[in-house]
């Protein structure tokens, strides 16, 4: 399969607009890592609020490129883009803006998931909190087989009315 160049053009344009998305999320989840490492409740408020409108226009041009992709008769998976990429050439920008892509994809992946373990710790820390502070049992964390943590039942109570 080879790709004319109008669906080329199209193809580029696509790489390009998804290129610039992923490097402005990017740059947002690095926001929302400061906001969150600095525990500036109205900073993440506001860059969660960002992120929310950014990951919508982010849907938008994944819709473009299923259209795309169905357009040219192949699935919209990332096995069709590949394949779309390849059969655009060796078109040096567009192969570039790919890899660039695919890197940035990588990235807001490791972002992403770093930012979730610091709302995961602060989840659990403002849990502990109000446990200690409403005489709950406490609950100790131990890791299973599967590397989950595991809790159970301590009759260690640091506060007794």
């Amino acid at each position: 399969m080879q790709l004319i160049p109008q669906q080329r053009e199209a193809l580029a344009s696509l790489i390009a607009g998804e290129l610039e998305m992923a490097k402005t999320m990017l740059e947002l989840l690095k926001s929302e890592h400061a906001a969150l490492t600095a525990e500036n409740p109205d900073s993440i408020k506001t860059t969660s609020q960002q992120k929310l409108e950014h990951m919508q226009l982010m849907e938008q041009n994944i819709r473009q490129r299923n259209q795309f992709l169905q357009k040219v008769e192949l699935s919209t998976d990332e096995q069709g883009f590949e394949e779309a990429v390849a059969a655009a050439g060796q078109d040096s920008q567009l192969n570039s803006n790919w890899n660039k892509l695919k890197e940035i994809a990588q990235e807001l992946q490791k972002q992403n998931e770093i930012n979730g373990g610091i709302i995961a710790i602060g989840q659990r820390r403002v849990k502990q909190a109000l446990d200690i502070l409403s005489g709950k049992e406490n609950l100790t964390g131990t890791y299973g087989q599967n590397g989950e943590t595991e809790y159970s039942k301590s009759n260690n109570l640091h506060t007794k009315a």
